[in-house]
């Protein structure tokens, strides 16, 4: 007997032993997760996937995902820039949707097509038209995929639009936004405007480039150039911009924190309307209800209702081929579909502010309901949906560079009032035609 409980307990012993071997010799994968997302609700969704993700598929397939902040669109762009030098690059990131056209020049993002291939996932057939039209995302690849998309509202004072007997529908014309801005701001005795009409941001790639394409022009084409600067276009718009702020009723935007400065503007009854992101309408909400403030919201004002166009900014997330084994990159792999999910897709809409872009998520159940609850939340995806366009398109590599030429024009334009808009066209062809 003595004899028989020695052999099981060696027997157990044996066991053991080949477990610990086991499990020590399968290692989990961990993928390296960079992001841009790094305080509030921004990081609360990142952890709501990482976490999601690890105490899900990861336990099961031996993945782990470890996520780090890394900083500002900028600053994780560069980072990820000297990582790959260094040899210590993520393996999956966000990325600036302007940002991609230089990693895909460098060669830094995966195709994830023939991974969705391999395991029969449809990952063009979930996606927005838009998304297919970016770069690297055409002719069946596809290096990017949507995560923090946002496109710009027109908001507005439900209450101020009544008192002026202004009715503003779901999209509002160039012509209705100029007459609800008149209308809209009120003069002291001494002739000081104690409220302005609306203001707009100095961000020309995601507000007035849209605009361009509506007057039926274009801001960039593939290969480099502007036609706008040449057909007029550019210049009507700049030229309107200017005339609005002129004649008072448009705020000149700050040079910090303009969105901040705004939003309080708004709430307290000091602005009429603006554009922002729809990124920022939880927080605008939430900011209104302290003052009683009823929040109206349409879709990015448009000079022609038949060729309506709004720009979607934001960021994407891709996986990085630099130092990145198969192994790793079928482990990121896991990792992005599952962000790409209806439930973790509902979680980052409805928590960060950011646009849903799949075509799945207006069926999903909890999403479906948040719309009928929260309708002000639904305009943006409708715009993603129907007049969406990336800011990412066309493909130009120094894409951002002709953008920041037209913010510093902008500055002088509208902030300074240094210049005319005949001026700012003038120095915007100058100073970009080394670019190209």
């Amino acid at each position: 007997m003595k004899r028989l409980a020695s052999l099981v307990l060696a027997l157990m012993f044996v066991l053991a032993c080949a477990t610990v071997a086991t499990a020590e010799a399968s290692e989990p994968i961990t993928i390296k997760f960079w992001h841009h997302r790094g305080s509030g609700t921004q990081y609360e969704c990142v952890l709501n996937a990482v976490n999601g993700f690890n105490e899900t598929i990861g336990k099961e397939k031996g993945i782990v995902v470890e996520e780090s902040y890394i900083g500002d669109y900028v600053t994780l762009f560069s980072q990820i820039q000297l990582a790959v030098q260094s040899g210590e690059a993520p393996n999956v990131s966000s990325a600036a949707n302007t940002y991609t056209a230089y990693m895909l020049e460098d060669d830094y993002l995966v195709d994830m097509a023939p991974l969705a291939e391999a395991d029969g996932y449809d990952i063009t057939g979930n996606l927005m038209d838009w998304l297919l039209e970016i770069g690297g995302n055409t002719d069946g690849e596809i290096h990017s995929l949507p995560y923090c998309r946002s496109t710009p509202l027109f908001y507005y004072n439900k209450a101020i639009a009544e008192e002026l007997g202004i009715e503003i529908g779901e999209m509002i014309t160039i012509d209705e936004l100029v007459k609800f801005g008149e209308a809209a701001m009120v003069k002291d005795e001494n002739g000081e405007i104690t409220r302005y009409g609306f203001e707009i941001f100095n961000d020309f790639g995601y507000y007035n480039a849209a605009w361009i394409y509506q007057l039926g022009s274009e801001y960039m084409v593939e290969g480099g150039g502007s036609p706008s600067l040449d057909d007029g276009t550019m210049l009507k718009v700049l030229t309107d911009w200017r005339d609005w702020v002129d004649a008072g009723w448009c705020r000149p935007f700050d040079v910090t924190n303009p969105g901040d400065v705004a939003q309080t503007m708004f709430v307290n009854g000091e602005l009429a309307s603006y554009m922002n992101s729809s990124a920022g309408l939880g927080n605008l909400l939430l900011a209104a209800e302290e003052t009683g403030v009823e929040v109206g919201v349409a879709m990015f004002p448009t000079y022609d209702p038949e060729n309506h166009v709004a720009e979607i900014g934001g960021a994407n997330i891709a996986i990085i081929s630099a130092d990145n084994s198969e192994e790793e990159i079928q482990a990121s792999w896991e990792f992005i579909k599952y962000i790409m999910s209806d439930e973790v897709v509902f979680f980052d809409a409805t928590t960060s502010g950011y646009v849903p872009c799949t075509k799945s998520i207006a069926e999903h159940p909890e999403m479906v309901k948040f719309w009928e609850e929260n309708p002000e939340f639904k305009v943006a995806y409708d715009q993603l949906f129907s007049y969406g366009r990336g800011q990412e398109t066309p493909y130009v590599a120094a894409g951002q560079d002709f953008t920041q030429i037209c913010w510093d024009n902008v500055s002088l334009l509208i902030q300074e009032k240094s210049i005319t808009p005949e001026e700012a066209v003038e120095n915007i062809k100058t100073e970009s035609e080394d670019i190209w």
